[in-house]
């Protein structure tokens, strides 16, 4: 009888109307930090859905705070890579739907997602979700151009690879896509197929050019996308002279970063454990500069004069600051308990401090660590997310 009751009582109020009155019923808009006025790094924490903010510039980095990220707080959805609009009021991130050693499923391992992931934009002082456009599989790079009006994301589809090398057919079904998105309206542009496990991408100084890794395939694919509704694919070649079959590469090509003062593009080839360089003038890879890194290298950085070139690479987890114009290399060794797994590397404005971002286990907070430049070395790091992978730097808020 008291359940009936019950029952009829909560029916009862579900006819009713609610009303509240302004400012009632609704969430608060989430507070800016105090440490948001200051400049710090961004990092994407892939197996712990969120973003990791660390100081900039001080000897021994602090960890700031740490922001949730996702649509769905009780599973995992791999925040993969992000950028921030040129006034680094905004933050675009990837949201994978992969995420490494989750599983199998929707939210498997990398490359393997079967679900389309999205590209989201949120306040960087507040991390308040300010807009999501769907794009393809497996995420994998994001960058803005410089007038940060339009973002590019790679997709690294390993899944396509996988079926093409099970099924046969046309070998156009291993690509993956290069989705252009419009970061005011946050729609989608184009998404062109383009080359198996799309990865690292890059743009020339007039923006007209896009430069993306294929790391199964072993190749560089370079775009037109002057209009980015209806991008091209100008040149398709192999990164080096007898490239793998595909999905065993030779080289596995898997980032890039473009000089600034010759346009030339520097690629990270982690099967080769070297960089080797494209020359857009002559439209081919030079053969003179192939600089063996020792490890498997992931992404670099170019100082703003374009004299140095650092790069960050796994299985020795070192930093190397190369000399673009004589390839010399100076690494860098981190102690074993400040860095495993090092992904990447960026500068704070002034390039006298940087950032090293290591992915640790997978299983534990991987660290941000800082050093100088000048002198060239360690100066401390701190624990943050789990499996962090990109960084980028945000001014201090107003």
């Amino acid at each position: 009888m008291r359940k009936v009751a019950l029952l009829g009582l909560l029916v009862a109020g579900c006819t009713n109307n609610v009303t509240f009155t302004p400012g009632q019923g609704m969430w608060s808009a989430p507070a800016t930090p105090s440490w948001a006025h200051q400049g710090r790094f961004a990092i994407t924490d892939n197996r712990s859905d969120e973003l990791s903010f660390v100081t900039d510039t001080k000897p021994m980095p602090d960890l700031l705070g740490n922001i949730p990220v996702g649509d769905i707080p009780v599973e995992l959805e791999g925040p993969h890579h992000l950028d921030a609009s040129p006034d680094g009021k905004y933050i675009y991130y990837n949201l994978s739907n992969y995420v490494p050693g989750s599983g199998t499923g929707p939210h498997g391992s990398h490359g393997l997602g079967t679900t389309p992931g999205s590209l989201v934009k949120i306040d960087s002082a507040t991390g308040a979700k300010i807009a999501e456009v769907l794009v393809d599989r497996s995420p994998g790079d994001v960058i803005l151009n410089t007038a940060g009006n339009l973002a590019y994301v790679s997709h690294y589809d390993l899944l396509r690879v996988q079926q093409y090398l099970m099924t046969g057919g046309d070998v156009a079904a291993a690509n993956s896509g290069i989705a252009i998105i419009d970061t005011s309206s946050m729609t989608l542009l184009s998404l062109t197929l383009v080359c198996p496990t799309a990865h690292g991408e890059g743009l020339s100084a007039d923006q007209h050019t896009l430069y993306v890794t294929c790391y199964a395939s072993d190749e560089l694919v370079v775009m037109d996308v002057t209009d980015s509704a209806h991008p091209t694919v100008k040149q398709k070649l192999p990164i080096g002279p007898s490239i793998g079959p595909l999905g065993t590469p030779a080289y596995g090509p898997y980032a890039l970063s473009v000089e600034p003062s010759d346009g030339t593009v520097w690629i990270s080839d982690q099967v080769a454990g070297d960089v080797r360089v494209y020359d857009p003038v002559a439209m081919k890879m030079d053969p003179a500069k192939v600089i063996a890194t020792g490890g498997a290298p992931l992404f670099g950085v170019f100082t703003a004069d374009s004299k140095t070139y650092y790069i960050t690479h796994q299985g020795d987890d070192k930093l190397s600051a190369i000399d673009t114009a004589t390839l010399a290399k100076v690494d860098l060794a981190v102690p074993t308990q400040a860095c495993f797994n090092m992904h990447a590397v960026r500068l704070a404005p002034g390039e006298q401090d940087g950032v090293m971002v290591c992915e640790g286990d997978h299983v534990n907070p991987g660290t941000a660590v800082m050093f100088t430049t000048v002198p060239f070395n360690v100066t401390g790091y701190v624990a943050i997310g789990v499996f962090p992978d990109g960084a980028v730097w945000i001014p201090p808020a107003p």
